[in-house]
């Protein structure tokens, strides 16, 4: 993963992303802060070992052949926020990725986008008939058969890694998301 500078003439930072076996990443967000936010799959039962405090490990357990996973990545490239296996029993492949429009989560009726917690959208296929199965409250769950040999899926990742921030209104009136 590289990131150039705002004129595309030089590195702001290059890195590794991954584990002791396959890894592939195929989508990238970036949000209004610079963080990004990465899917794609992975082979490695170690892939999130490199989350290390103050990083956290959204869900460790890697569970197929190949699991889908994310990972955001703080503006500065110096550390991960968060990563993530993302899938079932089976295949799973995060395909695509987006952070909320305004670059964090909305605060109170779209009034303002200074929030420090942000939202990722991701989109791949599953193979796994219990990809669902980690979707507990309040995780919503929309469809929970797989139908067919495979499916799309999209997840929603709020960020609980930082705290609401200050600036956004007080309960009742819109909290962050």
């Amino acid at each position: 993963m590289t990131k150039l500078n705002a004129t595309g003439t030089a590195l702001v930072y290059s890195t590794y992303l991954g584990g002791s076996g396959s890894d592939a990443g195929y989508g990238i967000a970036v949000d209004a802060a610079g963080a990004a936010y990465v899917t794609g799959t992975t082979s490695s039962t170690d892939f999130t070992a490199g989350c290390t405090a103050p990083c956290t490990v959204l869900e460790g357990t890697f569970g197929g052949v190949q699991d889908a996973f994310v990972t955001k990545i703080n503006a500065a490239g110096t550390a991960l926020v968060y990563s993530t296996y993302l899938g079932g029993s089976n295949d799973d492949v995060g395909l695509g990725i987006a952070v909320h429009a305004a670059g964090a989560a909305r605060c109170g009726r779209g009034r303002s986008s200074r929030c420090s917690r942000s939202t990722a959208y991701v989109t791949g296929i599953t193979w796994s008939t219990d990809f669902t199965a980690g979707c507990t409250a309040p995780c919503t769950l929309l469809d929970a058969s797989l139908g067919g040999f495979d499916n799309a899926f999209v997840a929603k990742i709020a960020d609980i890694t930082s705290p609401p921030d200050e600036q956004c209104p007080p309960s009742g009136e819109g909290d962050c998301e």
